[in-house]
């Protein structure tokens, strides 16, 4: 008897191991299944990318109390759980501005629709009700996904000022270009700092150095090797008599260094696109060629002029190529440059 009860013990004993092994397989699979489901929604919710389109908030109904925010779905498909409007400049109203006011799904009295925005759809309206933002007051707007990740915009939509001292820019499409003293430049000779532009020395060789920002949120843009600036003098008229310095490389710094710009094999200009706060960085744009994607220097005639100033920009935006021309600047060459006497 005692052995059978011993060998019933042993058995026992195997099986309690076996129990144990496979619970222990069965919750190792467990955590790593887990493991895998949180690691693809974490993937999804970084594959989101929702973003806000210029001015921000549209379509304002003042009977109706409601208006559109507008976006595009760069990202995999996304579905607004809720919205939150604070007043952040509170100087029409005060309402959102003690705390946020919350934008949640229908039915609630403060509401918004048209939640769901498919992949890759443009220019998808989502409509809130219940208040509206066009008071006077600034805003800051913060949609959130179902999946954790937040997309921010403010309204009204902000451009980002640029340095102090330069106030002054022109809009060429998705472009924005600076003429400010700080932002129209040329070096000549060795110089590896740039000076203002508004005068420069007559027969002499320059490149000249233009500020540019890229104010589109949905695309970078390159700039092409037909770009320039053409100098018109105020005297004369006819192709002949405009003097044309075209794009040059990036890595070009004074006529002594002159690159070609290379707009198949690069150094390239490519303008990041601009977030919902404005445009993030400028880029300096140098032209100095005397003919189109070459290293051939350029300068103005021995004799002095005032030049009308255009610039052109031929480059890829969404894939696309577009060019546009807009009277930029005037500037004067003085022989004597840079005596007191050419201001």
């Amino acid at each position: 008897m005692s052995t059978i009860f011993g060998g019933l013990f042993f058995i026992i004993l195997i099986l309690m191991g076996f129990n144990v092994m496979l619970w222990g397989f069965i919750q190792y699979d467990s955590y790593n299944g887990i493991i895998t489901t949180m690691a693809q929604r974490d993937q999804q919710a970084t594959a989101e990318n929702l973003v806000p389109v210029n001015p921000g908030a549209t379509d304002f109904d003042t009977p109706g109390q409601s208006f559109n925010i507008t976006v595009n779905n760069l990202g995999i498909a996304v579905s607004i759980a809720r919205i939150y409007i604070v007043n952040i400049s509170p100087t029409g109203s005060s309402q959102c501005s003690s705390s946020p006011c919350v934008v949640d799904p229908l039915p609630a009295a403060m509401n918004f629709r048209n939640s769901n925005v498919p992949e890759g759809v443009i220019d998808h309206k989502i409509k809130v009700t219940g208040l509206l933002i066009n008071d006077g007051s600034g805003y800051k707007i913060v949609m959130t996904s179902t999946r954790g990740r937040l997309f921010t915009l403010f309204y009204p939509w902000p451009a980002t000022p640029p340095p102090t001292g330069q106030l002054f820019q022109t809009n060429i499409g998705p472009l924005t270009v600076f003429f400010d003293f700080k932002s129209f430049n040329f070096t000549m000779g060795s110089q590896t700092l740039s000076q203002t532009a508004w005068v420069g020395p007559t027969g002499t060789d320059m490149i000249f150095w233009v500020k540019v920002t890229n104010a589109a949120t949905d695309s970078t843009i390159r700039l092409r090797v037909h770009s320039s600036l053409l100098f018109q003098p105020y005297d004369a008229g006819g192709l002949g008599a405009s003097t044309p310095f075209y794009i040059v490389s990036p890595n070009t710094v004074n006529p002594n260094n002159i690159q070609a710009y290379n707009d198949a094999g690069g150094p390239f200009y490519d303008l990041p696109p601009a977030d919902p706060s404005g445009p993030s960085s400028s880029t300096i744009v140098k032209f100095g060629a005397r003919t189109q994607g070459t290293a051939s220097n350029q300068g103005f005639p021995v004799s002095e002029k005032t030049w009308l100033v255009f610039i052109g920009f031929y480059y890829v935006y969404k894939g696309q190529f577009q060019g546009q021309t807009v009277p930029f600047v005037a500037m004067r060459t003085c022989s004597a440059f840079p005596a007191a006497s050419c201001y």
